[in-house]
């Protein structure tokens, strides 16, 4: 197994984003406040997967990806982030279960002038493209 990269990532399931609250909304705007997430852990792309290791396992084949999108949408808003975003976006994983899909924001190596998600949706995609 060969590792493509690594870092530190916060995410959270959609379900879990959409349930976040006005004061969960508010909280996020002050300084050294991490935003909205539920979990964390280290994530690893290889060739064939992500897994993403801490609190909670997960592992993505990237062949059950469905999506990947770079961006806000109607779940994980503006708002929630400090600057609206300005920096950074969160990456949307929708993905094939045994039962259906899930889908994941993920925020990768999350630091002070943002994070590294464009460097990871822009690797996912060329792999996704090379199949």
């Amino acid at each position: 197994m060969q590792i493509l990269q690594i870092g530190k990532a916060m995410w959270s399931y959609d379900y879990e984003i959409a349930a976040c609250t006005l004061i969960d909304e508010g909280g996020t705007l002050f300084s050294l406040t991490p935003p909205p997430h539920h979990r964390e852990g280290e994530i690893i792309m290889t060739a064939d997967s992500l897994v993403i290791d801490g609190y909670n396992y997960l592992n993505i084949p990237l062949n059950k990806l469905e999506q990947i999108y770079l961006g806000f949408d109607e779940v994980y808003k503006r708002s929630l982030v400090k600057n609206n975003g300005m920096f950074w976006q969160p990456l949307r994983l929708v993905y094939k279960t045994g039962d259906g899909y899930n889908t994941i924001y993920l925020i990768i190596d999350h630091g002070f002038f943002g994070t590294k998600n464009q460097l990871w949706f822009d690797t996912i995609k060329q792999l996704l493209s090379d199949d």
